[in-house]
């Protein structure tokens, strides 16, 4: 193709060429003259004048006025010309290209003549330095016709005048100097011959390969076209002021239009209709590259199209003319919306709690991480503290009403948390009854006023099909510090958390440094705990348990615990640490044994031994064998057993543990119900669970007699025991006024400091033996 088309331009014959290719050829090699032409047209002209002025005598007055008159004649067709032409910016006829080319043609050859009577008249007379002038003048004006060398005629009839002028001119001076300078204008003649004819040759293979780059870019439109018709994706096209140019069919469909109707619409307009100048991402980054004309890969931006938002990914660059003058955008665009919704669906999966559509803890420890750099304007990178969640009485729920209402419950309280989300607030759900907030400020009293609201919100009672749920919240609260990691961070807030749940719930906490010392301490509670056994520093002490008017009627065993270091170590204390290690289960089968066996060697055989139970021992599989053994080993009779176990404790067990207690009731052993009136049972669960005894809690017998209202408690209480043929006990009787009024309520059992305190087993037995002999005494009297 390339050498065909060389031929065609350089060596063939113009019928080789087609009339639109040949007037192509013409109108970009005329074009390219024109825009030249006045640089010719100046320097042509200014040259004469000097030249002229130069010779202005007497003698060549007439000459020089008549030649430049000429001159200034021709340079006004000729600079009218090049106006006019540009003003057409080269988009004439063909007959009009014709014209124009001859006239060009015209003026180069009159102006060639004019300048080229120059040397012709003025040289025989001149001075040698005139004739230097006149040498010079026409050397240089024969260069410049290669400048309308484009149009070779145009050149060739313009520097050839000039040089002809010159050859006669040198003529007629005569001499051998005059020879050699004429030998060395014929070998420049030929030079500016061979250049002018050689850029006439270069600027129609430049016209006939853009032709052929035209071609082709119709044939690539051709094809895009094609491929757009049987393609997802379309064509779309903006001219400078970013209207739509020739839209395509599938780019109609897409917009949900018709061809017509988005001719001419603004894009910007198309893909953002709305007024406000708050723009998202990709419409902001897509007008911004149509804006600085650059090109762009890629870029997803949401398109409204009546109610309904699509995504669209765009892709273009700026187009210009030959000119190097911007005339808009070209690109490929994509329907992306099935795609951008399955990547939100899994970004949503990946980063959203499905039950509460809230952040997962992947999320909110992301931003957890991102907090520093998103504080708000003007505050130290610092400020934000972090909340965490952990609801109180969920399990009860959970296991008493079943996983749907506990779901339930969890998407309630979501929703509540919610309701405090904000631009400075980010509600989270870690996972089970665990949630954590992200509150963007470590102001101690703005964060307080949040935890004090979260609390009275989530206390309000949930009802749903006819249940009344009711939880609380503890929260811990941590307060970022420079440098700090996220981790670190959600540590603390943890720590302070286990705080606020060893205190009993219900509350917030803002974690401070010395609940890292005492989860230290903790922590080596935990690990003596797990030797105190081996090393026999615990032991058990008896409390009495009486009737109504005082007579012995058992003794509930009590564990101790003697650390080397730390002294006596409260049940309070490591009884929870022995429960969250699994410690209870041996700690718990070494205290039951015990206490069988001492309960075993007594002299009265109607004194029954209560031991503590855990309820991580009751939902171990081998309890009730554990008992059984118990029992065996030591003799002792089941009916003088009573385990006790809190009200909350019970009531956190499975059903599977529901069954180990009905279990150990057949094997005789009785169950006691402790701290009751503390928990969350209702009339019906008391009536279901295989419970024999109630100990009521010490915090309703504390402000006896005073206090009707927890006299009204304890007398129900003592009637509803009695209804439901349980034993009722009330512990914690310190005075000899609680102990009048209890007795006048008729609480069959009572215990407490007022009846004596824990003591060692020989204590222990010496109190059997004296009750014994008063008893007997008192058959004999």
């Amino acid at each position: 193709m390339l050498k065909a088309t060389k031929r065609n331009a350089g060596e063939g014959p113009r019928s080789a060429l087609s009339q639109d290719t040949l007037d192509r050829v013409r109108l970009d090699q005329l074009d390219l003259a024109m825009r030249l032409a006045p640089f010719t047209i100046a320097t042509g002209v200014t040259v004469s004048v000097i030249a002229c002025l130069y010779f202005w005598q007497d003698s060549t007055i007439p000459y020089i006025i008549g030649v430049q008159s000429t001159i200034l004649v021709v340079v006004l067709f000729a600079f009218r010309g090049c106006l006019n032409w540009r003003r057409a910016q080269g988009s004439v006829p063909t007959a009009t290209i014709n014209r124009v080319r001859w006239g060009m043609v015209l003026i180069a050859g009159i102006s060639g003549l004019a300048l080229a009577s120059i040397p012709v008249m003025l040289f025989q007379e001149a001075d040698p330095d005139g004739r230097l002038l006149i040498a010079a003048t026409c050397a240089g004006l024969v260069a410049t016709g290669i400048c309308i060398g484009f149009v070779p005629a145009a050149g060739l009839l313009y520097s050839g005048s000039i040089i002809v002028g010159s050859f006669i001119a040198l003529s007629t001076a005569g001499g051998a100097f005059y020879a050699i300078v004429a030998i060395l204008l014929a070998v420049y003649s030929c030079f500016i011959f061979a250049t002018i004819i050689q850029i006439s040759r270069l600027a129609g293979l430049r016209a006939i390969a853009q032709i052929d780059l035209d071609h082709q870019r119709e044939v690539s439109s051709l094809l895009l076209k094609e491929f757009e018709q049987n393609s997802s994706d379309w064509l779309w096209e903006i001219d400078a002021k970013g209207s739509i140019t020739s839209p395509s069919r599938r780019f109609a469909e897409v917009a949900k239009t018709d061809q017509a109707a988005l001719e001419g619409t603004s894009f910007e307009t198309l893909i953002w209709p709305r007024t406000e100048r708050k723009l998202p991402k990709g419409v902001a980054e897509f007008l911004a590259a149509v804006k600085a004309r650059r090109a762009f890969n890629e870029i997803s931006i949401p398109v409204e199209i009546g109610t309904q938002t699509s995504w669209w990914s765009l892709t273009g660059k700026p187009i210009f003319d030959r000119e190097r003058r911007f005339v808009g955008f070209r690109g490929m665009g994509s329907d992306i919306s099935l795609q951008t919704e399955y990547v939100a669906a899994l970004d949503k999966l990946a980063n959203h709690d499905v039950l509460t559509n809230l952040p997962n803890r992947h999320r909110f420890e992301e931003l957890v991480s991102q907090a520093p750099r998103a504080s708000l304007a003007g505050s130290n990178w610092s400020d934000y503290a972090v909340f965490l969640l952990d609801l109180d009485r969920f399990k009860q729920v959970n296991d008493t009403y079943g996983h749907a209402v506990g779901d339930e419950l969890l998407k309630e309280i979501g929703k509540r948390l919610e309701e405090f989300a904000g631009r400075d607030l980010i509600v989270s759900r870690f996972a089970g009854d665990e949630f954590a907030i992200l509150s963007m400020t470590s102001d101690r009293s703005a964060n307080s006023a949040i935890a004090a609201e979260i609390i009275k919100q989530l206390q309000r009672p949930l009802v749903r099909s006819g249940l009344y749920l009711e939880v609380g919240v503890s929260i811990g609260i941590a307060t970022a510090e420079s440098g700090q990691t996220s981790d670190e961070i959600l540590r603390r807030a943890d720590v302070a958390l286990y705080k606020v749940k060893d205190a009993g719930g219900g509350s917030y906490r803002f974690y401070s440094k010395s609940m890292d010392e005492q989860r230290k301490e903790r922590a080596v509670l935990i690990g003596d705990l797990k030797l105190a056994l081996e090393r026999e520093q615990f032991w058990l002490n008896y409390q009495p348990l009486v009737g109504t008017t005082g007579n012995l009627c058992g003794f509930e065993a009590l564990m101790r615990w003697k650390h080397p270091q730390h002294g006596i170590v409260s049940p309070s204390t490591f009884i929870p640490l022995a429960e969250e290690t699994g410690t209870i289960l041996s700690i718990g089968e070494w205290g039951l044994r015990t206490a069988c066996e001492f309960a075993a060697a007594w002299s009265d055989r109607n004194l029954s031994i209560a031991v503590n139970v855990s309820a991580v021992q009751i939902r171990h599989c081998d309890f009730v064998s554990i008992v059984s053994r118990a029992l065996a080993d030591s003799g002792l009779e089941p009916g003088r057993l009573d385990l006790e176990i809190t009200e909350t404790a019970l009531l956190e067990t499975t059903n599977d543990a529901m069954e180990v207690l009905t279990k150990l009731r057949d094997l005789g052993v009785r169950i006691a119900l402790d701290d009751f009136g503390t928990g969350y049972s209702s009339l019906a669960y008391l009536k279901k669970l295989p419970v024999d005894k109630l100990k009521i809690d010490r915090s309703f017998i504390s402000d006896l007699p005073g206090t009707e209202g927890d006299m009204s408690i304890v007398k129900t209480i003592v009637e509803l025991g009695r209804t439901l043929g349980m034993v009722t006990i009330a512990e914690g009787v310190e005075t000899v006024e609680q102990y009048e009024c209890l007795r006048q309520i008729g609480s069959p059992q009572l215990q407490g400091y007022y009846f004596g305190k824990p003591e060692s087993p020989a204590t222990t037995l010496d109190l059997i033996a004296k009750e014994r002999k008063l008893s007997l005494s008192k058959a004999f009297a």
